[in-house]
Protein backbone atom coordinates (compact mmCIF):
# COMPACT_ATOMS: atom_id res chain seq x y z
CA UNK A 1 0.00 0.00 0.00
CA UNK A 2 1.37 3.22 -1.11
CA UNK A 3 2.31 6.06 1.90
CA UNK A 4 0.18 9.04 1.17
CA UNK A 5 2.84 10.86 3.46
CA UNK A 6 5.70 9.84 1.87
CA UNK A 7 7.72 12.36 -1.18
CA UNK A 8 5.84 12.34 -4.10
CA UNK A 9 7.84 10.28 -6.81
CA UNK A 10 9.27 12.53 -10.20
CA UNK A 11 7.75 10.52 -12.66
CA UNK A 12 4.43 8.85 -13.26
CA UNK A 13 2.28 7.32 -16.25
CA UNK A 14 -1.02 9.53 -14.94
CA UNK A 15 -1.55 12.96 -13.15
CA UNK A 16 -4.92 13.50 -12.47
CA UNK A 17 -5.89 17.14 -11.00
CA UNK A 18 -8.66 16.87 -9.11
CA UNK A 19 -10.01 14.33 -6.92
CA UNK A 20 -13.67 15.01 -6.79
CA UNK A 21 -16.07 11.98 -7.89
CA UNK A 22 -14.77 11.61 -11.26
CA UNK A 23 -11.45 12.25 -10.89
CA UNK A 24 -11.20 9.07 -7.86
CA UNK A 25 -13.35 6.61 -10.21
CA UNK A 26 -10.46 8.12 -12.91
CA UNK A 27 -8.39 6.86 -10.34
CA UNK A 28 -10.30 3.76 -9.41
CA UNK A 29 -10.18 2.33 -12.96
CA UNK A 30 -6.95 2.69 -13.43
CA UNK A 31 -5.95 1.29 -10.59
CA UNK A 32 -7.96 -1.48 -11.40
CA UNK A 33 -6.56 -2.33 -14.73
CA UNK A 34 -2.85 -1.96 -12.21
CA UNK A 35 -2.44 1.46 -14.08
CA UNK A 36 -0.31 3.83 -11.57
CA UNK A 37 -1.26 7.38 -11.23
CA UNK A 38 -0.89 10.05 -9.06
CA UNK A 39 -4.23 12.14 -7.51
CA UNK A 40 -3.86 15.79 -6.62
CA UNK A 41 -6.53 17.54 -5.03
CA UNK A 42 -6.84 20.72 -3.15
CA UNK A 43 -9.27 20.42 -0.86
CA UNK A 44 -7.89 18.89 2.36
CA UNK A 45 -11.00 16.09 3.05
CA UNK A 46 -13.55 15.43 0.70
CA UNK A 47 -16.58 18.09 0.23
CA UNK A 48 -18.91 16.94 2.74
CA UNK A 49 -21.76 18.52 1.41
CA UNK A 50 -23.91 16.28 -0.76
CA UNK A 51 -24.67 17.74 -4.29
CA UNK A 52 -25.46 14.95 -6.37
CA UNK A 53 -27.82 12.29 -5.22
CA UNK A 54 -28.42 10.02 -8.08
CA UNK A 55 -26.26 7.24 -9.15
CA UNK A 56 -27.10 6.13 -12.46
CA UNK A 57 -27.56 2.44 -13.21
CA UNK A 58 -24.56 2.51 -15.72
CA UNK A 59 -22.96 3.74 -12.91
CA UNK A 60 -23.15 0.95 -10.51
CA UNK A 61 -22.60 -1.07 -13.21
CA UNK A 62 -18.70 -0.03 -12.94
CA UNK A 63 -18.82 0.06 -9.02
CA UNK A 64 -19.89 -3.71 -9.16
CA UNK A 65 -16.94 -4.47 -11.28
CA UNK A 66 -14.82 -3.00 -8.69
CA UNK A 67 -16.62 -4.36 -5.12
CA UNK A 68 -17.98 -1.35 -4.14
CA UNK A 69 -21.78 -1.46 -5.37
CA UNK A 70 -22.96 -2.90 -2.38
CA UNK A 71 -21.54 -0.12 -0.22
CA UNK A 72 -23.12 2.98 -2.31
CA UNK A 73 -26.37 1.36 -1.96
CA UNK A 74 -26.42 0.86 2.13
CA UNK A 75 -25.08 4.68 2.06
CA UNK A 76 -27.93 6.51 1.26
CA UNK A 77 -32.20 5.55 1.35
CA UNK A 78 -32.29 2.21 3.02
CA UNK A 79 -32.74 -0.16 0.24
CA UNK A 80 -35.81 -1.28 1.57
CA UNK A 81 -37.55 2.08 1.35
CA UNK A 82 -39.96 2.23 -2.15
CA UNK A 83 -38.58 5.67 -4.10
CA UNK A 84 -41.27 8.13 -4.21
CA UNK A 85 -40.87 11.02 -6.19
CA UNK A 86 -43.31 14.27 -5.49
CA UNK A 87 -44.57 17.59 -7.01
CA UNK A 88 -46.47 19.44 -4.35
CA UNK A 89 -47.39 22.78 -4.10
CA UNK A 90 -45.51 22.98 -0.85
CA UNK A 91 -45.23 20.07 1.90
CA UNK A 92 -48.09 22.09 3.46
CA UNK A 93 -49.95 21.89 0.63
CA UNK A 94 -51.18 19.70 -2.14
CA UNK A 95 -50.21 16.48 -4.02
CA UNK A 96 -49.78 17.33 -7.91
CA UNK A 97 -47.88 14.16 -9.18
CA UNK A 98 -46.24 11.21 -7.87
CA UNK A 99 -43.89 8.91 -9.39
CA UNK A 100 -43.20 5.27 -7.53
CA UNK A 101 -40.84 3.05 -7.96
CA UNK A 102 -39.89 -0.38 -6.04
CA UNK A 103 -37.26 -0.51 -3.86
CA UNK A 104 -34.17 -2.00 -4.48
CA UNK A 105 -34.52 -5.07 -2.23
CA UNK A 106 -37.49 -6.00 -4.69
CA UNK A 107 -35.77 -5.67 -7.27
CA UNK A 108 -32.95 -7.63 -6.28
CA UNK A 109 -35.89 -10.64 -5.18
CA UNK A 110 -37.55 -10.00 -8.58
CA UNK A 111 -34.80 -11.19 -10.82
CA UNK A 112 -35.47 -12.73 -13.61
CA UNK A 113 -33.13 -15.37 -13.70
CA UNK A 114 -31.48 -16.63 -16.47
CA UNK A 115 -33.87 -15.02 -19.03
CA UNK A 116 -34.53 -11.79 -20.12
CA UNK A 117 -37.80 -9.29 -19.78
CA UNK A 118 -38.50 -6.16 -21.68
CA UNK A 119 -39.28 -3.86 -18.81
CA UNK A 120 -37.28 -0.80 -17.30
CA UNK A 121 -36.02 -3.51 -13.71
CA UNK A 122 -34.10 -6.08 -16.46
CA UNK A 123 -32.12 -3.34 -18.49
CA UNK A 124 -29.85 -3.01 -15.54
CA UNK A 125 -29.24 -4.99 -12.10
CA UNK A 126 -30.08 -1.64 -10.66
CA UNK A 127 -31.96 1.73 -11.33
CA UNK A 128 -30.78 4.79 -9.93
CA UNK A 129 -29.14 4.33 -6.23
CA UNK A 130 -29.87 7.50 -4.04
CA UNK A 131 -26.54 8.50 -2.52
CA UNK A 132 -25.35 11.78 -1.72
CA UNK A 133 -21.95 12.79 -3.34
CA UNK A 134 -20.08 12.95 -0.55
CA UNK A 135 -21.22 9.14 0.98
CA UNK A 136 -20.02 8.23 -2.87
CA UNK A 137 -16.67 10.23 -2.92
CA UNK A 138 -15.80 9.07 0.15
CA UNK A 139 -16.78 5.10 -1.05
CA UNK A 140 -14.33 5.44 -3.80
CA UNK A 141 -11.52 6.99 -1.51
CA UNK A 142 -11.85 3.75 0.40
CA UNK A 143 -11.46 1.89 -2.01
CA UNK A 144 -8.72 3.96 -3.64
CA UNK A 145 -6.72 3.68 -0.49
CA UNK A 146 -6.67 0.00 -0.62
CA UNK A 147 -4.59 0.28 -4.53
CA UNK A 148 -0.58 -0.23 -5.03
CA UNK A 149 -1.08 1.58 -8.12
CA UNK A 150 -2.98 5.11 -6.65
CA UNK A 151 -0.73 8.20 -4.90
CA UNK A 152 -3.70 10.32 -4.30
CA UNK A 153 -2.80 13.44 -2.53
CA UNK A 154 -5.32 16.12 -0.31
CA UNK A 155 -4.02 19.04 -0.19
CA UNK A 156 -2.06 20.15 -3.36
CA UNK A 157 -2.67 21.76 -6.17
CA UNK A 158 -1.54 21.49 -10.07
CA UNK A 159 0.50 24.55 -10.69
CA UNK A 160 1.45 24.58 -14.03
CA UNK A 161 2.15 22.39 -16.95
CA UNK A 162 3.93 22.57 -20.14
CA UNK A 163 4.06 19.44 -22.72
CA UNK A 164 7.48 18.42 -23.56
CA UNK A 165 9.01 16.33 -25.99
CA UNK A 166 9.84 12.89 -25.74
CA UNK A 167 13.01 10.80 -26.18
CA UNK A 168 11.25 9.73 -29.93
CA UNK A 169 10.10 11.30 -33.21
CA UNK A 170 6.32 11.20 -32.73
CA UNK A 171 3.80 12.04 -30.33
CA UNK A 172 2.39 8.11 -30.29
CA UNK A 173 4.94 6.40 -31.86
CA UNK A 174 6.10 3.15 -29.97
CA UNK A 175 4.36 3.95 -27.04
CA UNK A 176 5.24 0.38 -25.17
CA UNK A 177 6.25 -0.47 -21.96
CA UNK A 178 4.12 -1.68 -18.48
CA UNK A 179 1.42 0.16 -17.20
CA UNK A 180 3.81 0.80 -14.08
CA UNK A 181 6.63 2.20 -16.63
CA UNK A 182 7.92 5.76 -15.37
CA UNK A 183 6.53 8.69 -17.34
CA UNK A 184 9.45 9.85 -20.30
CA UNK A 185 11.56 6.57 -18.94
CA UNK A 186 12.03 3.22 -20.63
CA UNK A 187 8.88 2.10 -18.70
CA UNK A 188 6.81 4.53 -21.35
CA UNK A 189 8.29 4.03 -24.23
CA UNK A 190 9.96 6.06 -26.77
CA UNK A 191 8.44 8.82 -29.09
CA UNK A 192 6.00 10.22 -26.45
CA UNK A 193 5.78 13.71 -25.32
CA UNK A 194 5.81 13.90 -21.68
CA UNK A 195 3.79 16.70 -19.17
CA UNK A 196 5.92 18.47 -16.94
CA UNK A 197 3.71 19.74 -13.85
CA UNK A 198 4.55 21.73 -11.13
CA UNK A 199 2.47 20.82 -8.20
CA UNK A 200 2.37 22.69 -4.68
CA UNK A 201 1.35 21.77 -1.11
CA UNK A 202 -0.94 24.11 -0.32
CA UNK A 203 -0.52 24.44 3.56
CA UNK A 204 3.22 24.64 3.32
CA UNK A 205 4.15 26.17 -0.03
CA UNK A 206 6.59 23.46 -0.98
CA UNK A 207 6.85 22.92 -5.28
CA UNK A 208 7.35 19.52 -6.53
CA UNK A 209 8.11 18.67 -10.19
CA UNK A 210 6.59 15.87 -11.65
CA UNK A 211 7.06 14.19 -15.30
CA UNK A 212 4.20 12.14 -16.93
CA UNK A 213 3.29 10.54 -19.73
CA UNK A 214 -0.44 11.85 -19.21
CA UNK A 215 -2.31 14.66 -18.08
CA UNK A 216 -6.24 14.68 -16.80
CA UNK A 217 -7.97 17.62 -15.63
CA UNK A 218 -10.79 16.56 -13.33
CA UNK A 219 -10.69 19.89 -12.07
CA UNK A 220 -13.97 21.21 -12.04
CA UNK A 221 -16.37 23.77 -13.65
CA UNK A 222 -13.61 26.04 -13.07
CA UNK A 223 -10.43 23.53 -14.44
CA UNK A 224 -6.98 25.69 -14.41
CA UNK A 225 -6.11 22.41 -17.14
CA UNK A 226 -8.73 23.57 -19.46
CA UNK A 227 -8.26 27.35 -18.99
CA UNK A 228 -4.26 26.34 -19.39
CA UNK A 229 -5.31 24.92 -23.11
CA UNK A 230 -7.05 27.85 -23.96
CA UNK A 231 -9.96 25.67 -24.51
CA UNK A 232 -13.43 27.41 -24.80
CA UNK A 233 -17.07 25.93 -23.15
CA UNK A 234 -19.95 26.55 -25.09
CA UNK A 235 -23.93 26.11 -24.46
CA UNK A 236 -26.03 28.00 -22.44
CA UNK A 237 -24.90 29.45 -19.64
CA UNK A 238 -26.38 30.49 -16.26
CA UNK A 239 -29.90 28.74 -16.35
CA UNK A 240 -30.86 29.87 -12.95
CA UNK A 241 -28.84 30.57 -9.58
CA UNK A 242 -29.97 27.92 -6.67
CA UNK A 243 -28.99 28.17 -2.54
CA UNK A 244 -28.21 24.45 -1.15
CA UNK A 245 -29.06 23.88 2.54
CA UNK A 246 -27.87 20.94 4.01
CA UNK A 247 -29.87 20.06 7.34
CA UNK A 248 -31.34 17.72 9.96
CA UNK A 249 -34.74 17.55 10.93
CA UNK A 250 -35.84 14.27 12.18
CA UNK A 251 -39.19 15.46 13.08
CA UNK A 252 -39.81 17.09 9.34
CA UNK A 253 -41.07 14.06 8.10
CA UNK A 254 -44.39 14.26 10.75
CA UNK A 255 -44.90 17.75 9.87
CA UNK A 256 -46.00 17.31 6.30
CA UNK A 257 -48.71 14.38 5.11
CA UNK A 258 -47.00 12.89 2.11
CA UNK A 259 -45.07 10.42 3.74
CA UNK A 260 -41.40 10.03 2.48
CA UNK A 261 -40.05 10.86 -0.89
CA UNK A 262 -36.76 10.42 -2.65
CA UNK A 263 -37.34 14.08 -3.71
CA UNK A 264 -39.51 16.89 -3.32
CA UNK A 265 -40.52 18.97 -5.89
CA UNK A 266 -42.23 21.96 -4.40
CA UNK A 267 -43.89 24.33 -7.31
CA UNK A 268 -45.29 27.42 -5.79
CA UNK A 269 -43.14 30.00 -6.78
CA UNK A 270 -41.98 31.30 -3.44
CA UNK A 271 -40.71 28.03 -2.80
CA UNK A 272 -39.94 26.25 -5.93
CA UNK A 273 -36.79 23.82 -6.07
CA UNK A 274 -36.16 20.45 -4.72
CA UNK A 275 -36.21 18.69 -1.57
CA UNK A 276 -33.54 15.69 -1.48
CA UNK A 277 -33.57 13.56 1.54
CA UNK A 278 -30.86 11.10 2.42
CA UNK A 279 -31.19 8.61 4.60
CA UNK A 280 -34.17 7.04 6.51
CA UNK A 281 -35.87 10.28 6.41
CA UNK A 282 -33.68 12.48 9.00
CA UNK A 283 -31.24 14.54 6.47
CA UNK A 284 -32.40 16.41 3.67
CA UNK A 285 -30.87 19.24 1.43
CA UNK A 286 -33.07 21.88 -0.05
CA UNK A 287 -32.08 23.40 -2.93
CA UNK A 288 -33.90 26.67 -3.46
CA UNK A 289 -33.63 28.58 -6.85
CA UNK A 290 -33.20 32.12 -6.34
CA UNK A 291 -34.98 34.90 -8.02
CA UNK A 292 -32.89 36.68 -10.82
CA UNK A 293 -29.95 38.74 -9.17
CA UNK A 294 -31.18 37.22 -5.27
CA UNK A 295 -28.33 37.05 -3.21
CA UNK A 296 -27.84 33.69 -1.40
CA UNK A 297 -25.99 35.32 1.65
CA UNK A 298 -29.46 36.75 2.02
CA UNK A 299 -31.66 33.57 2.18
CA UNK A 300 -31.88 32.68 6.06
CA UNK A 301 -32.22 28.98 5.68
CA UNK A 302 -34.09 28.23 8.63
CA UNK A 303 -36.87 30.34 7.38
CA UNK A 304 -36.71 29.16 4.07
CA UNK A 305 -37.07 25.72 5.54
CA UNK A 306 -39.74 26.36 7.78
CA UNK A 307 -41.67 27.83 4.85
CA UNK A 308 -41.73 25.20 2.49
CA UNK A 309 -42.97 22.82 5.26
CA UNK A 310 -45.80 25.09 6.74
CA UNK A 311 -44.17 24.85 10.29
CA UNK A 312 -41.78 25.39 13.25
CA UNK A 313 -39.29 22.55 14.10
CA UNK A 314 -36.16 21.32 15.21
CA UNK A 315 -33.45 22.10 12.23
CA UNK A 316 -30.13 21.83 12.81
CA UNK A 317 -28.12 23.39 9.13
CA UNK A 318 -24.77 21.70 8.05
CA UNK A 319 -23.79 23.87 5.86
CA UNK A 320 -25.30 26.31 3.11
CA UNK A 321 -23.47 26.73 -0.97
CA UNK A 322 -24.44 28.41 -3.39
CA UNK A 323 -24.38 26.76 -6.88
CA UNK A 324 -25.41 27.53 -10.75
CA UNK A 325 -26.69 25.55 -13.34
CA UNK A 326 -25.50 25.47 -16.58
CA UNK A 327 -25.74 22.95 -20.03
CA UNK A 328 -22.18 23.99 -21.26
CA UNK A 329 -19.61 21.71 -23.08
CA UNK A 330 -16.00 22.11 -24.22
CA UNK A 331 -15.07 22.61 -27.45
CA UNK A 332 -12.25 19.55 -26.91
CA UNK A 333 -11.41 16.97 -24.85
CA UNK A 334 -8.09 16.58 -25.65
CA UNK A 335 -4.82 18.50 -26.35
CA UNK A 336 -2.10 16.02 -26.91
CA UNK A 337 -1.42 13.95 -24.10
CA UNK A 338 -3.88 16.37 -21.87
CA UNK A 339 -7.38 15.49 -21.27
CA UNK A 340 -10.49 16.98 -19.52
CA UNK A 341 -12.98 14.54 -18.10
CA UNK A 342 -15.85 15.67 -15.81
CA UNK A 343 -17.01 19.11 -14.59
CA UNK A 344 -14.25 20.10 -16.32
CA UNK A 345 -15.34 19.22 -20.01
CA UNK A 346 -18.77 19.79 -19.25
CA UNK A 347 -21.32 21.40 -17.30
CA UNK A 348 -25.07 20.79 -16.21
CA UNK A 349 -28.11 21.12 -14.58
CA UNK A 350 -29.16 18.66 -12.03
CA UNK A 351 -32.43 17.74 -12.88
CA UNK A 352 -32.31 14.02 -14.35
CA UNK A 353 -28.75 13.13 -12.46
CA UNK A 354 -26.84 12.99 -15.16
CA UNK A 355 -23.80 15.30 -14.32
CA UNK A 356 -21.73 12.97 -12.17
CA UNK A 357 -23.11 10.26 -13.84
CA UNK A 358 -21.76 11.47 -17.39
CA UNK A 359 -18.50 12.32 -15.99
CA UNK A 360 -17.63 8.81 -14.68
CA UNK A 361 -18.37 7.17 -18.11
CA UNK A 362 -15.42 9.97 -19.39
CA UNK A 363 -13.47 8.32 -16.92
CA UNK A 364 -14.21 4.64 -17.83
CA UNK A 365 -13.99 5.42 -21.53
CA UNK A 366 -11.03 7.17 -20.77
CA UNK A 367 -8.88 4.74 -18.66
CA UNK A 368 -9.21 1.31 -20.59
CA UNK A 369 -7.00 3.62 -23.91
CA UNK A 370 -4.84 5.32 -21.38
CA UNK A 371 -3.75 1.69 -20.75
CA UNK A 372 -3.71 0.81 -23.88
CA UNK A 373 -1.31 3.31 -24.95
CA UNK A 374 0.37 2.72 -21.61
CA UNK A 375 1.19 -1.02 -22.47
CA UNK A 376 1.87 -0.45 -26.37
CA UNK A 377 -1.28 -1.65 -27.96
CA UNK A 378 -3.15 1.19 -29.05
CA UNK A 379 -2.76 2.37 -32.57
CA UNK A 380 -2.69 6.13 -33.11
CA UNK A 381 -6.20 6.97 -33.32
CA UNK A 382 -7.17 5.03 -30.28
CA UNK A 383 -6.56 8.26 -27.80
CA UNK A 384 -8.30 10.18 -30.08
CA UNK A 385 -11.64 8.22 -30.02
CA UNK A 386 -12.23 9.43 -26.64
CA UNK A 387 -13.25 12.92 -27.66
CA UNK A 388 -15.00 11.71 -30.85
CA UNK A 389 -16.64 9.40 -28.78
CA UNK A 390 -17.68 11.04 -25.24
CA UNK A 391 -17.98 14.66 -26.22
CA UNK A 392 -21.39 14.09 -28.40
CA UNK A 393 -23.04 12.30 -25.08
CA UNK A 394 -21.57 15.46 -23.21
CA UNK A 395 -23.43 17.67 -25.76
CA UNK A 396 -26.42 15.15 -25.80
CA UNK A 397 -26.87 14.66 -22.09
CA UNK A 398 -26.38 18.75 -20.75
CA UNK A 399 -28.78 19.96 -23.16
CA UNK A 400 -31.20 16.39 -22.07
CA UNK A 401 -30.76 17.83 -18.51
CA UNK A 402 -31.32 21.80 -19.33
CA UNK A 403 -34.42 20.31 -21.50
CA UNK A 404 -35.78 18.55 -18.15
CA UNK A 405 -35.47 22.06 -16.17
CA UNK A 406 -36.78 23.88 -18.76
CA UNK A 407 -39.98 21.95 -18.21
CA UNK A 408 -39.46 21.93 -14.43
CA UNK A 409 -39.41 25.36 -14.17
CA UNK A 410 -42.01 26.23 -16.11
CA UNK A 411 -44.52 24.57 -14.42
CA UNK A 412 -43.17 26.52 -11.17
CA UNK A 413 -44.32 29.69 -12.13
CA UNK A 414 -47.52 29.89 -9.62
CA UNK A 415 -48.47 31.02 -6.41
CA UNK A 416 -51.43 30.48 -3.98
CA UNK A 417 -53.78 29.35 -6.85
CA UNK A 418 -51.90 25.84 -6.61
CA UNK A 419 -53.78 24.87 -3.33
CA UNK A 420 -56.88 27.09 -3.75
CA UNK A 421 -60.66 25.57 -4.13
CA UNK A 422 -63.21 25.73 -6.89
CA UNK A 423 -62.75 24.79 -10.57
CA UNK A 424 -60.20 27.25 -12.07
CA UNK A 425 -57.78 25.69 -9.08
CA UNK A 426 -58.83 22.38 -10.39
CA UNK A 427 -58.61 22.75 -13.75
CA UNK A 428 -54.94 24.31 -12.89
CA UNK A 429 -53.57 21.30 -10.90
CA UNK A 430 -55.27 18.88 -13.47
CA UNK A 431 -53.08 20.35 -16.15
CA UNK A 432 -49.77 20.41 -14.51
CA UNK A 433 -50.19 17.14 -13.47
CA UNK A 434 -50.74 16.09 -17.14
CA UNK A 435 -47.66 18.25 -17.86
CA UNK A 436 -45.41 16.60 -15.24
CA UNK A 437 -46.78 12.66 -16.12
CA UNK A 438 -44.95 13.78 -19.42
CA UNK A 439 -41.91 14.86 -17.40
CA UNK A 440 -40.84 11.77 -15.73
CA UNK A 441 -38.15 11.18 -17.83
CA UNK A 442 -36.50 13.42 -15.33
CA UNK A 443 -36.40 10.53 -12.90
CA UNK A 444 -37.14 7.62 -15.13
CA UNK A 445 -34.45 8.46 -17.75
CA UNK A 446 -32.78 4.71 -18.33
CA UNK A 447 -32.85 5.97 -21.58
CA UNK A 448 -30.47 9.01 -21.34
CA UNK A 449 -28.24 6.64 -18.86
CA UNK A 450 -27.97 3.43 -20.71
CA UNK A 451 -28.95 4.45 -24.52
CA UNK A 452 -26.12 6.74 -24.76
CA UNK A 453 -23.91 5.11 -28.07
CA UNK A 454 -21.21 6.20 -30.18
CA UNK A 455 -22.53 6.24 -33.82
CA UNK A 456 -19.43 6.80 -35.66
CA UNK A 457 -16.51 5.84 -34.18
CA UNK A 458 -13.37 5.39 -36.02
CA UNK A 459 -12.77 2.59 -33.46
CA UNK A 460 -16.62 0.83 -33.48
CA UNK A 461 -17.21 -2.17 -36.32
CA UNK A 462 -20.48 -1.03 -37.63
CA UNK A 463 -23.12 -3.74 -38.63
CA UNK A 464 -25.09 -1.76 -41.10
CA UNK A 465 -28.39 -2.13 -38.89
CA UNK A 466 -30.37 0.57 -38.51
CA UNK A 467 -29.44 2.77 -35.22
CA UNK A 468 -32.43 2.76 -32.50
CA UNK A 469 -34.27 5.80 -31.83
CA UNK A 470 -32.93 7.72 -28.62
CA UNK A 471 -35.39 7.99 -26.38
CA UNK A 472 -34.83 9.38 -22.98
CA UNK A 473 -37.59 7.76 -21.16
CA UNK A 474 -37.35 3.87 -22.60
CA UNK A 475 -33.97 2.25 -23.25
CA UNK A 476 -33.74 -0.14 -26.10
CA UNK A 477 -31.50 -3.04 -25.41
CA UNK A 478 -29.46 -3.47 -28.17
CA UNK A 479 -26.04 -5.00 -28.74
CA UNK A 480 -25.54 -3.22 -31.94
CA UNK A 481 -21.66 -1.92 -32.25
CA UNK A 482 -21.66 1.37 -30.54
CA UNK A 483 -24.13 0.44 -27.57
CA UNK A 484 -23.78 -0.50 -24.07
CA UNK A 485 -23.34 -4.48 -23.98
CA UNK A 486 -26.69 -5.62 -22.51
CA UNK A 487 -27.41 -6.82 -19.38
CA UNK A 488 -28.78 -10.44 -18.48
CA UNK A 489 -29.03 -12.90 -15.58
CA UNK A 490 -26.91 -16.21 -16.48
CA UNK A 491 -28.50 -19.67 -15.12
CA UNK A 492 -26.52 -19.21 -11.93
CA UNK A 493 -27.36 -16.33 -10.91
CA UNK A 494 -24.36 -14.24 -12.14
CA UNK A 495 -24.79 -11.36 -14.25
CA UNK A 496 -23.30 -11.19 -17.91
CA UNK A 497 -20.94 -8.66 -16.63
CA UNK A 498 -19.58 -10.49 -13.72
CA UNK A 499 -17.77 -13.06 -16.06
CA UNK A 500 -16.16 -10.15 -18.36
CA UNK A 501 -12.59 -9.47 -17.67
CA UNK A 502 -11.07 -5.87 -17.88
CA UNK A 503 -9.53 -5.97 -21.30
CA UNK A 504 -11.71 -7.19 -24.42
CA UNK A 505 -14.07 -10.01 -24.23
CA UNK A 506 -15.24 -12.34 -27.47
CA UNK A 507 -18.63 -13.75 -26.31
CA UNK A 508 -19.71 -17.00 -27.93
CA UNK A 509 -23.78 -16.46 -27.82
CA UNK A 510 -26.32 -19.17 -27.31
CA UNK A 511 -26.41 -23.27 -26.24
CA UNK A 512 -25.05 -24.56 -29.60
CA UNK A 513 -22.41 -23.01 -31.07
CA UNK A 514 -21.38 -23.56 -34.43
CA UNK A 515 -18.30 -25.84 -34.59
CA UNK A 516 -16.65 -23.80 -37.42
CA UNK A 517 -16.03 -20.74 -35.14
CA UNK A 518 -13.79 -22.31 -33.13
CA UNK A 519 -11.09 -21.59 -35.55
CA UNK A 520 -12.05 -18.42 -35.86
CA UNK A 521 -11.75 -17.76 -32.14
CA UNK A 522 -8.66 -19.37 -32.21
CA UNK A 523 -7.10 -16.93 -34.93
CA UNK A 524 -8.68 -14.23 -32.69
CA UNK A 525 -6.86 -14.84 -30.12
CA UNK A 526 -3.26 -15.74 -31.21
CA UNK A 527 -3.05 -12.34 -33.05
CA UNK A 528 -4.72 -10.55 -29.75
CA UNK A 529 -1.89 -12.36 -28.15
CA UNK A 530 0.57 -11.24 -30.75
CA UNK A 531 0.37 -7.70 -30.22
CA UNK A 532 -0.66 -7.42 -26.75
CA UNK A 533 -4.42 -7.10 -26.37
CA UNK A 534 -6.12 -8.81 -24.09
CA UNK A 535 -8.58 -10.62 -24.56
CA UNK A 536 -11.19 -13.27 -22.79
CA UNK A 537 -13.57 -15.63 -24.43
CA UNK A 538 -16.93 -16.59 -22.72
CA UNK A 539 -19.29 -19.38 -23.87
CA UNK A 540 -22.82 -17.91 -22.40
CA UNK A 541 -25.20 -20.73 -23.63
CA UNK A 542 -28.08 -19.12 -22.19
CA UNK A 543 -30.59 -18.77 -25.30
CA UNK A 544 -31.54 -15.32 -24.13
CA UNK A 545 -28.01 -14.16 -24.64
CA UNK A 546 -27.89 -15.51 -28.33
CA UNK A 547 -31.60 -13.64 -28.62
CA UNK A 548 -30.59 -10.51 -27.36
CA UNK A 549 -26.98 -10.08 -28.99
CA UNK A 550 -28.61 -10.72 -31.98
CA UNK A 551 -25.24 -12.94 -33.39
CA UNK A 552 -23.49 -15.72 -32.70
CA UNK A 553 -20.54 -13.67 -31.31
CA UNK A 554 -20.16 -10.18 -29.79
CA UNK A 555 -16.77 -8.26 -28.97
CA UNK A 556 -17.30 -5.93 -26.04
CA UNK A 557 -14.66 -3.51 -25.06
CA UNK A 558 -12.99 -3.06 -21.96
CA UNK A 559 -16.03 -0.72 -20.90
CA UNK A 560 -18.44 -2.50 -21.64
CA UNK A 561 -19.39 -1.05 -25.18
CA UNK A 562 -19.83 -3.10 -28.09
CA UNK A 563 -17.00 -3.36 -30.10
CA UNK A 564 -18.24 -5.80 -33.18
CA UNK A 565 -20.90 -8.30 -33.47
CA UNK A 566 -21.40 -11.22 -36.17
CA UNK A 567 -22.47 -14.65 -36.83
CA UNK A 568 -18.62 -15.45 -38.39
CA UNK A 569 -15.10 -13.59 -37.12
CA UNK A 570 -13.57 -11.72 -40.50
CA UNK A 571 -10.64 -13.34 -41.68
CA UNK A 572 -7.89 -12.69 -41.49
CA UNK A 573 -8.64 -11.09 -37.92
CA UNK A 574 -5.93 -8.54 -38.01
CA UNK A 575 -8.62 -5.26 -39.48
CA UNK A 576 -11.38 -6.15 -36.96
CA UNK A 577 -8.38 -6.02 -34.07
CA UNK A 578 -6.50 -2.99 -35.83
CA UNK A 579 -10.09 -1.43 -36.20
CA UNK A 580 -11.06 -1.62 -32.33
CA UNK A 581 -7.65 -0.68 -31.14
CA UNK A 582 -6.87 2.15 -33.32
CA UNK A 583 -4.10 1.38 -35.44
Amino acid sequence: MIDHHSPIRPRYPVLIAGGGSVGMCLAAELGWRGVECLVVEERDRPNDHPRANAVANRTMEYFRRWGIDDAVTAAGIPPDVPAEYLWVSTLHGREIHRVSLPPFDQLVATRNVGGYADDEHSWSPYLKTIAGQQEVETIVLDHVAGLDTVDYRFGWRLLDFEVEPGPGTGPDAGAGGSAGGSAGGSGSGSGSEVVGCRLQHIESGLVEEVAVRYLVGCDGGRSGVRRKLGIELNGRADLASFVSIYFRAPDLIRRHPFGHGNIFFPLHRDNRGFILTWDDDTTYTYHLVLDDGGDWRSIDPVAAITDVVGAEFDIEVHSVQPWTAHALVADHYRSGPVFLAGDAAHLFSPTGGFGMNTGVSDAIDLAWKLQASLEGWAGPRLLDSYEAERRPVGIRNTREAADCFDRLFAVMQYGDELDAEGPRSDALRAELARDLEDQEKLIASSGTLLGYRYEGSEVIVADGTPEPPDDPRRYVPVARPGHRAPHLWLDDGDAAYDRFGPGFNLLMLGPDPDPGLEDGVASLVRRADAIGLPLDVHHLSEPAARQVYGAALALVRPDLMVAWRGDRLPMPVDHLLDTVRGA
